[in-house]
């Protein structure tokens, strides 16, 4: 591998896979106030006579009257359903709606709505139908193509499905194509 489709390799990772930014910030910010209550409160304990008379009566009066379960029941689900989320933002793949393909002199990026106009343009262009009549969906390994056929004209599925095959083959990205002829068409 030479240096220059390494850095292809590096850039085009870093365009189609979303930043966990916002998810690392916010454990931060929430650590840091955990952290800050915590040395505050110790600081307050080892300072305050008075305040670690009335945390520990408070501390032994929960305890007695069973609150203190309730409290503990309480944040722990909090903390779990927490820890939980965390870790779902942490394993999941944050990818974006782009795909990439690499030769030896460049690299390409590309967003699926390009992919979902051209595939939509080429299956108009075919079917002999409105631009405004198809609708496509880009997926990860599917292109859903949805058209909405004119009343009282016959649509040619064939020719469709392979409008759709052959400008995913013209462009490079490979998918399977799923077409849905709606029931009912629209009047011209």
């Amino acid at each position: 591998m030479t240096t220059q489709q390494a850095v292809y390799r590096r850039v085009l990772r870093r365009e189609t896979h979303s930043p966990r930014t916002v998810s690392a910030v916010m454990v931060a910010s929430l650590l840091f106030i955990v952290l800050i209550a915590a040395i505050t409160g110790a600081v307050w304990w080892l300072m305050d006579a008075g305040f670690r008379d009335q945390a520990t009566a408070w501390i032994s009066a929960q305890s007695e009257n069973g609150g203190g379960q309730t409290t503990l029941t309480a944040t722990g689900a909090i903390s779990v359903l927490v820890s939980l989320l965390l870790l779902v933002l942490a394993l999941s793949p944050g990818r974006r709606a782009r795909r990439t393909r690499t030769t030896e002199r460049m690299a390409l990026l590309v967003d699926d709505g390009v992919l979902a106009d051209a595939v939509a343009d080429a299956v108009a262009v075919r079917g002999g139908i409105s631009r405004r009549q198809v609708s496509v969906t880009v997926g990860r390994r599917v292109v859903t193509v949805r058209i909405t056929p004119t009343s009282g004209l016959p649509l040619d599925r064939a020719g469709a499905e392979a409008a759709v095959t052959e400008t995913l083959a013209e462009i490079g990205f490979a998918a399977t194509p799923r077409l849905i002829v709606a029931p009912r068409g629209v009047v011209a």
